[in-house]
């Protein structure tokens, strides 16, 4: 069985990385509870953010959780013909209003993909929606194989 190596990803490839992908693991927590939700996302490089279109429900764990959490964690990853790669970013989030983004991103923002009624079992119009950007204060990146 071949040997398996594990390198950390420099800045650039982590940029790469990120702006080849378009979907993640986004991870709150409140206390001693967590949360962990699959999600579309937009990476800007020139900022080191991600930017995720989140979509409420009346009853939304999601929009409590982001109320309470100081710290997210965001992980991405894809398999490789050799293995894995993966970046994990860690920051704090805050909701953005649309005006305040540069259009491309509001564009690469409009079109995530969100099921909604594979995911939230509900007609769109009964969301609400928001632009939620987390900004990385750390930011690693491991690509492992063979």
């Amino acid at each position: 069985m071949a040997e398996r190596t594990r390198n950390e990803m420099d800045a650039i490839e982590i940029a790469e990385f990120l702006e080849s992908q378009h979907t993640g693991v986004l991870s709150l927590a409140d206390g001693d509870d967590a949360y962990s939700i699959p999600i579309s996302f937009d990476y800007d490089a020139d900022e080191s953010a991600v930017y995720f279109r989140f979509g409420y429900g009346a009853d939304s764990q999601k929009r409590q959780y982001l109320d309470t959490v100081d710290t997210a964690s965001f992980v991405v990853y894809d398999r490789t013909d050799e293995g894995w790669k993966s970046v994990v970013m860690e920051g704090g989030l805050e909701p953005v209003s649309e005006s305040s983004l540069g259009s491309s991103v509001v564009e690469a923002v409009d079109s995530l993909d969100i099921p909604y009624f594979r995911v939230h079992h509900r007609p769109a119009g009964e969301m609400d929606f928001n632009i939620v950007r987390l900004d990385a204060t750390k930011l690693t990146g491991i690509v492992e194989g063979t």
